[in-house]
């Protein structure tokens, strides 16, 4: 008695994946996070839907909220400290900076960044996220 395997079908298309590139794995800035941020950076450069040779790809704004963390094992305050450390080394940029307004919650926005590329040299553009929206308040305040 002779038994026939059904041939399986073979595709060559990848399964959904987030692409890092080596020189991103292998950057100063990306060695210098600490694990939590390492860990979480995917999850930020898997918000853009592009490909990552495209001019939008470091253009297009993303939301990522404390829940989203929570959903994927990141604490709150873990949360807050990974997008310092990410912002801190140029992987990610702020756009608008959410949080309790007017008794609503309001979402962070960001945008990837290139800045990581520059991380340690003098040429590096220095962010904070404690520091970003400051200005803003400090303008509708009168200072």
């Amino acid at each position: 008695m002779v038994m026939t395997m059904a041939k399986k079908k073979i595709s060559n298309k990848l399964p959904p994946f987030v692409p890092m590139l080596w020189d991103m794995l292998n950057s100063k800035a990306y060695k210098d996070l600490p694990n939590s941020s390492k860990g979480l950076l995917p999850y930020f450069l898997g918000k853009v839907k592009l490909p990552i040779k495209s001019f939008e790809y470091y253009e297009t704004t993303f939301s990522f909220s404390y829940a989203e963390a929570l959903k994927i094992g990141c604490a709150r305050r873990t949360f807050y400290n990974v997008i310092q450390a990410l912002m801190r080394n140029g992987f990610i940029d702020p756009v608008k900076k959410g949080g309790l307004k007017s008794d609503k919650l309001t979402m962070s926005y960001f945008r990837l960044s290139k800045r990581w590329k520059d991380y340690g040299l003098a040429t590096f553009k220095k962010m904070e996220w404690r520091e970003f929206g400051q200005e803003q308040i400090r303008r509708s305040c009168g200072s």
